[in-house]
């Protein structure tokens, strides 16, 4: 699967989370993302990084519940005491402890399955996805940011490795352990990252990685509005109410006018890029599809579309399960389609060290 489509199923993921607080919901879009995060292909380091992150969203939900037990009481259906102390009016007020609800831990289940789902969906991406792909993912105005992103990442790697390496040498020449050996563990550390970077940006230098010519005037100052509009159209979608199309309005005039920034910084670069890759048809509509779903799971709200939210602080109801918005979150498993039966990424087209001319058209 393209890494589009990979970027598009992410942010899907994320849109949803974030918007759906029935714990029932939010429980079908967590496994879900678990049953794409099983069928998506991924190294030995993929996996233990996929591993890694899952006990993280885990240790998260766990957090989120202990938060709750010494954040005071909210509810009415108490279940347990802890000692509790109450801060000064002077510093807030704030009392921690005392009765525990199961409102409490309820509401701090919801906020952890949804942090838990947005989790292992980057992380599925992370051990799908090299970085060398997520470089020939990005628009040609952002190359440069993608360039030292991906250069980030593969970093720590990098010096991982090296200080395994280092840790070996002084072993054999017979180097003991402990804090003394720290210096002579990370100077060479620190100093091999210097001279790998130094080498690596002589190389690039020398094959067309230069810095792009700066956009027009116009084009900077749409990017630099497109920030403000933006959150106040956010701010005004919020807390306008039954105004909201104020917020609305601003925020497409803000995606407007970066788009209109990064078209215009995409025609200046004259350089050497990383030969993007191409779509299939069923992979475009697959990031259509992305875009539509996280389109509704935030604007669908409103108008009554969909009931995807519950507060378990209004009695502590059954939270509803219906087969529409059942359907609606279980969309998060498109990726299954294309991964079913297929281990291992099909190639595709040119190799990632592939380079293409980019000018001006």
């Amino acid at each position: 699967m393209a890494t589009t489509a990979w970027l598009a199923w992410a942010a899907m993921v994320m849109a949803v989370a974030l918007t759906v607080t029935n714990p029932f919901y939010l429980a079908v879009v967590v496994l879900g993302v678990i049953l794409v995060a099983v069928l998506a292909p991924k190294d030995a380091a993929g996996a233990a990084g996929l591993r890694v992150m899952a006990f993280f969203g885990a240790s998260v939900l766990l957090f989120a519940a202990l938060v709750a037990v010494i954040n005071g009481s909210y509810g009415e259906h108490e279940l347990f005491r802890v000692p509790s102390l109450r801060v000064p009016e002077w510093l807030g007020g704030l009392r921690l402890g005392g009765p525990v609800t199961a409102e409490q831990l309820v509401n701090a289940a919801i906020r952890g399955l949804a942090i838990l789902a947005i989790v292992l969906a980057f992380a599925t991406v992370n051990a799908a996805v090299t970085p060398q792909r997520l470089l020939r993912a990005a628009p040609a105005a952002l190359f440069h940011a993608a360039l030292v992103a991906t250069i980030g990442l593969t970093l720590l790697p990098a010096t991982i490795e090296d200080s395994r390496r280092i840790r070996e040498a002084q072993a054999l020449r017979g180097g003991g352990t402990g804090l003394r050996q720290l210096p002579g563990l990370a100077v060479p550390v620190v100093l091999g990252g210097l001279e790998r970077s130094l080498r690596l940006a002589e190389a690039m230098e020398a094959r067309g990685f230069a810095p792009p010519p700066s956009p027009p005037a116009w084009a900077r100052a749409a990017a630099l509005l497109s920030a403000p509009l933006g959150l106040a159209g956010g701010l005004c979608w919020l807390y306008l109410g039954d105004a909201r199309w104020v917020g609305a309005l601003l925020g497409g005039v803000a995606v407007v006018l970066f788009g209109a920034w990064l078209t215009a910084a995409s025609r200046r670069r004259v350089g050497n890029r990383l030969r993007p890759e191409r779509l299939t048809g069923s992979e475009r509509a697959a990031v259509a599809f992305a875009a539509a779903i996280a389109a509704l799971a935030i604007f669908g709200r409103a108008p009554g579309w969909l009931e995807l939210g519950y507060s378990p602080f209004a009695g502590l109801a059954w939270p509803p399960f219906a087969p529409l918005e059942a359907g609606f979150v279980l969309s998060v498993v498109w990726p299954s389609l294309f991964l079913a039966g297929r281990w291992k990424p099909a190639p595709r087209g040119l190799p990632a060290a592939g380079v293409a001319e980019v000018g001006r058209p």
